[in-house]
């Protein structure tokens, strides 16, 4: 998925399109938004999320490499380093459905990939928020990585244009001087009123250069 907008995968757009039209930023994010922007718990927002506290949400912890503990629970991501201290937790306007560790850009450091739902389509920046001040609620998938005790993001999606209810990475891809191996497997289906889920398609992507592109 790289800077624009991801694409189905029988289009064959890229999905790497998708991070030039974000501005992601590198600074951290405390947990209730701290010094980022909260304005993102909306009322659309806020009916998502006692939708999604209302069934089964995904709560699991794992620890990655150098020790950082991940915590998911009630829709809120964490991450903790080995002496339990909080470096990172999602805002208060995402709910994170689910996560996974893996060394995506292939430059030898774990990253976490997570997929999320939040009102807006574009990322923390309020002149783009400004421009597009759409309050639907709407799937994402970021990537972000820790480096010496920082937490920062990578590379985000503007709105998915097909919901991910499962993904899992595959480091098992073939490595090119443009693409890392790893792939990104998921299953995705079509949104509803209600966020129910629908049918499911089973897609696959590579992560090339910068972003994910699907393959045929």
């Amino acid at each position: 998925m790289a800077p624009d907008r991801v694409s189905r995968r029988r289009t064959g757009t890229r999905l790497g399109l998708l991070a030039s039209a974000l501005t992601l930023t590198l600074a951290l994010a405390a947990c209730g938004g701290g010094g980022a922007e909260t304005d993102g718990v909306t009322a659309a927002f806020k009916a998502f999320r006692g939708m999604r506290e209302a069934g089964d949400p995904v709560s699991r912890t794992e620890t990655g490499a150098g020790g950082y503990l991940y915590r998911l629970e009630g829709g809120a991501l964490s991450v903790s380093d080995e002496g339990g201290v909080e470096l990172w937790c999602s805002q208060e306007g995402w709910w994170v459905d689910d996560f996974r560790l893996g060394d995506v850009d292939g430059d030898g450091t774990q990253d976490f990939v997570f997929s999320l739902w939040k009102s807006y389509r574009f990322g923390e920046a309020k002149p783009a928020r400004m421009e597009n001040d759409d309050e639907t609620v709407r799937n994402h998938l970021f990537l972000y990585t820790v480096l010496s005790g920082r937490v920062k993001s990578v590379w985000g999606s503007s709105d998915l244009p097909r919901p991910i209810y499962l993904f899992d990475l595959d480091p098992t891809g073939r490595v090119t001087p443009v693409s890392s191996g790893m792939l990104l497997r998921t299953q995705e289906g079509e949104y509803r009123d209600d966020f129910s889920p629908t049918e499911a398609t089973a897609c696959t992507y590579a992560w090339e250069g910068w972003g994910f592109v699907p393959l045929d």
